[in-house]
């Protein structure tokens, strides 16, 4: 039979188990504010039974383990609609820096340029020989181009703004995937189950922090490692301690806009740029390669159509001095990202067409020599004049799928399109954002039920502990007691 020393043991047991559990109490108070806190809970087990005879007699209580209380399952909800969240704010935020430029508002509405050039036409009809309405005419072409070319700047300084955010959040991913890396190189080597607990809350914070700058999707091994990788699954970030690297090189075939890379050890990189689809560098990259790019190809289109249609009927007229075969317009040459001429056409989707749109210097420097007139010789014929003014509302002026047939129009339709879609495009990315904040703020209020710091749970849960230390202290005192008399009484 257990004698009192295995009795002071006993008690023993009690007090350690019962300090500790106060501690970790304690722990979870102090940081009842701290952002991303997991509260801990400790797992206490009966200790090992010792043996007399054919009785066995307890040993008290052991130390098991100290643990979080998470949801794994809930923890990757978040991560991903993070994710999505900053992806889908930062696609509203790129838009809604275009669309100010596309608002028809005053002088400077791109549509009204484009219908008072025609007007222009319109006006020469009116008075074929006047060398005013003339210079009047090619003043407004140059108006309407200066505005498409102003549009299509803006968007081009847009496109280039998101390719140095594409740049500069690789070292910030890169940062924080090493990071991650060596936060789970330290849990897989915690020395019991649960002695990383506050680590495993700095790598959630991390993992957050990485799901706003690309989108991954995360998952844990059998030794509690976080395994990272991108959204789309194209390719792994962090695989247990080891990060890979996530770099940018130059594509000189596309602006020199950057494309991306992860370089996996023994293996050849990996090009990612169009498998990253959410965080703010996916966003970036939409908005980069898609959503801005397509907002310039329709204004080329749309340039190409005004130029084409316009020269069309230019070139078959005569000027006041019986000149005939020029184009209005000299637009047959773009660029393709390098500075390097090509021919615009619509087998690139007239890609360079708004940059390359000019009046022919001729008739800029002799507005005389606008063709208005259908025959030579006949300085107040008007046929063509008036041919050119009523292409602002013609049909099928503007080819859209790029197989050299117009099956748009009239101009005022193709801008009102492009300056719609601008704008559905705000609103989309505007709900979309505001759902996904909206679902974020939904886990996290779950996760805080699941995980995080109630008070009134703490004070119940430390008054029991208060009271088992207690009631250790009571029986380690009454054993004293008792090992004092037989000491005092029997030992003489």
């Amino acid at each position: 039979m257990p004698g009192l020393t295995s009795s002071m043991n006993i008690g023993l047991t009690g007090l350690r188990a019962s300090q500790s559990a106060l501690n970790v109490i304690g722990h979870n108070i102090a940081n009842i504010n701290t952002p991303g806190y997991s509260r801990q809970r400790v797992n206490l087990q009966t200790g090992i039974p010792e043996a007399f005879g054919n009785l066995r007699f307890g040993s008290g209580v052991g130390f098991a383990s100290i643990m979080s209380v998470r949801d794994r399952f809930l923890d990757l909800q978040i991560t991903q609609s993070i994710g999505r969240q900053h992806g889908s704010n930062a696609r509203y935020e790129g838009v809604q820096g275009v669309s100010a430029f596309f608002t028809e508002t005053g002088e400077g509405g791109l549509n009204l340029q484009i219908q008072r050039f025609f007007e222009g036409f319109q006006e020469l009809s009116l008075r074929p020989e006047d060398l005013t309405v003339r210079t009047n005419l090619v003043a407004r072409a140059q108006s309407m181009i200066t505005g498409m070319q102003s549009r299509y700047q803006m968007i081009q300084q847009g496109r280039s703004k998101e390719d140095a955010t594409v740049v500069g959040l690789t070292e910030e991913v890169n940062t924080l995937t090493s990071q991650i890396a060596e936060l789970n190189k330290r849990i897989a080597q915690e020395p019991t189950p649960g002695s990383e607990n506050d680590a495993r809350d700095q790598r959630k914070a991390l993992l957050d922090k990485l799901a706003e700058k690309v989108g991954i999707t995360v998952y844990e091994d059998s030794l509690g490692q976080s395994m990272v990788s991108l959204d789309s699954g194209a390719a792994v970030l962090v695989s247990g301690a080891t990060a890979y690297k996530m770099e940018t090189v130059p594509d000189p075939l596309n602006n020199a806009f950057s494309r991306v890379y992860v370089t996996l050890s023994g293996s050849l990189p990996i090009d990612v740029t169009d498998q990253i689809q959410d965080g703010r560098m996916g966003a970036a990259l939409d908005l980069r390669d898609r959503v801005l790019l397509g907002y310039q190809r329709q204004l080329d289109q749309l340039g190409a159509g005004i130029v084409q249609n316009v020269n069309q009927v230019h070139r078959a007229g005569f000027s006041l001095s019986g000149a005939t075969g020029n184009d209005f317009f000299l637009a047959n040459v773009g660029n393709n990202g390098l500075g390097l001429p090509v021919t615009v056409s619509a087998a690139n989707n007239y890609q360079g067409m708004v940059s390359a749109m000019a009046i022919n210097g001729a008739i800029a420097a002799n507005p005389g020599l606008v063709a208005a007139a259908s025959v030579a010789g006949a300085p107040g014929n008007n046929t063509q004049a008036t041919a050119m003014a009523s292409l602002y509302n013609a049909l099928n002026t503007v080819d859209t799928n790029g197989d050299g047939v117009g099956d748009s129009g009239p101009f005022s339709t193709v801008f009102g399109n492009l300056a719609n879609t601008i704008g559905v495009d705000v609103q989309r990315f505007s709900v979309t954002g505001q759902t996904a904040e909206n679902l974020v703020v939904a886990l996290q209020n779950q996760r805080d039920r699941i995980s995080g710091v109630d008070l009134d749970e703490e004070a119940t849960t430390l008054i029991a502990y208060q009271r088992g230390y207690q009631a250790s202290s009571r029986f380690i005192n009454v054993i004293n007691q008792l090992t004092d008399q037989l000491v005092n009484q029997f030992g003489r």
